[in-house]
């Protein structure tokens, strides 16, 4: 109570001083994922938007709707002031934009509960045969993208402890985009036979009255037994509330005292915020799930280029023997030429050590990761190490480059 009544009093002297004389009030735009769509959006967010409007003089908050790929522009643009999204999001946004977290989200469950993690649900329609995370491979598998941190990657990591591969193990990996709740649907309607979303929007379509849970197999539903939405994946922390670089600071302590004071405060209970906020969590667990992931993609992205070298060359090579052919008489009668010299290596040019020959070596292979790790009797990050410098010596962005710059 204490703690309340002094974090009550600051706050009260703090807004004081920065009130305005007049009625003007500026504006500020928090940014969300709005990944059930717009108009869910604004229902679900405007209350908080109100709140802040009534807690701090001056300023009116505006609700901006944002998706995967147009955050990025928006801040660059600088339509936004704030951000609300997904660890995985942020983290993914943070490599590129000055930004800091300022408060962490425990959002209310369905039995009432508050929770600050949360996860992904893997579903398929009952009685469909997949019971087990290893039955998908060979079925047809529904996501947001790519990117999506609680709509694909968090079930990605599920899916390689299993030894799924969902890139080359399913019949099909389907990215659908938002909103999230057409995954759920889809599964529904046979049109997909596996589909991942976040934790809790099992239960919100549900108590809006659109879904009957007991429809779904879950999967790996015994991965947590203490949360209470369905759950097929380890925990991450939930969504932090982001503030740009470009903020205004004094506007950045104001936010952030009102979100600390929400759980407690009659203006919050008056607008109907269910959410509390706290002080901001680490969120090292994203951090290196998304760098994993992405790993994984540069690993992915090197096969696939791999595998369209091989297509061309494949082409052009009966293209050489048809001319080959056409021209031999003519190439028979020319003297042969014995090079006695020949360019420097590439590999020397660049400066490679020898354990970086190695690790390039069974990059060009296609080797993952995990595998020149195995290989060469050392560490995951090693080698990731080495791949990065490799990178650099030779100015490439990703494997593909790498291998076709290196050899």
């Amino acid at each position: 109570m204490f703690r309340l009544l002094f974090i009550s009093s600051v706050m009260f002297f703090f807004l004081q001083d920065s009130a305005v004389a007049d009625d003007t009030r500026n504006e500020a735009r928090i940014g969300v994922l709005a990944y059930r769509g717009s108009h869910q959006l604004q229902r679900n967010w405007l209350a908080l938007g109100q709140y802040l409007d009534s807690s701090i003089p001056g300023w009116s908050f505006r609700i901006v709707p944002m998706t995967l790929q147009s955050a990025r522009k928006q801040i660059e643009a600088g339509q936004v002031d704030f951000i609300i999204t997904n660890p995985g999001h942020f983290v993914d946004l943070n490599r590129t934009h000055r930004m800091s977290v300022i408060a962490s989200r425990s959002q209310k469950k369905s039995d009432g509960s508050f929770s600050g993690e949360f996860g992904s649900a893997i579903i398929t329609l009952k009685d469909s045969g997949i019971d087990e995370l290893q039955d998908v491979a060979g079925s047809t598998v529904s996501a947001i993208d790519l990117y999506a941190f609680g709509g694909f990657q968090l079930a990605w990591n599920e899916f390689e402890r299993a030894g799924v591969d969902l890139f080359t193990d399913t019949e099909r990996l389907k990215f659908v985009g938002f909103p999230m709740d057409q995954i759920v649907m889809q599964v529904l309607a046979g049109e997909t036979d596996v589909g991942i979303v976040r934790t809790g929007l099992i239960e919100e379509l549900a108590r809006e009255g659109k879904i009957d849970p007991e429809a779904f197999t879950y999967l790996n539903s015994n991965v947590a037994y203490s949360h209470p939405d369905k759950i097929s994946t380890g925990l991450y922390p939930e969504w932090p509330f982001v503030a740009l670089a470009t903020t205004a600071p004094t506007l950045i302590d104001q936010v952030a005292l009102a979100l600390l004071l929400a759980q407690d405060s009659p203006a919050a209970i008056t607008h109907g915020i269910e959410d509390r906020w706290s002080a901001p969590v680490p969120y090292h667990s994203a951090l290196e799930l998304t760098a994993a992931f992405q790993a994984r993609i540069l690993d992915l992205d090197g096969q696939n280029q791999g595998i369209t070298r091989i297509t061309i060359w494949a082409g052009l090579s009966v293209v050489f023997v048809a001319l080959s052919i056409f021209s031999w008489r003519k190439l028979r009668s020319r003297p042969q030429i014995s090079m006695t010299e020949h360019p420097p290596d590439k590999a020397e040019v660049a400066g490679l050590t020898r354990r970086e020959r190695e690790v390039l070596a069974l990059v060009a292979q296609g080797n993952s990761t995990k595998e020149i790790a195995i290989k060469l009797g050392i560490s995951p990050k090693t080698v990731e190490f080495h791949r990065a410098n490799l990178l650099r010596k030779f100015g490439a962005r990703t494997s593909s480059q790498l291998v076709s710059l290196a050899t």
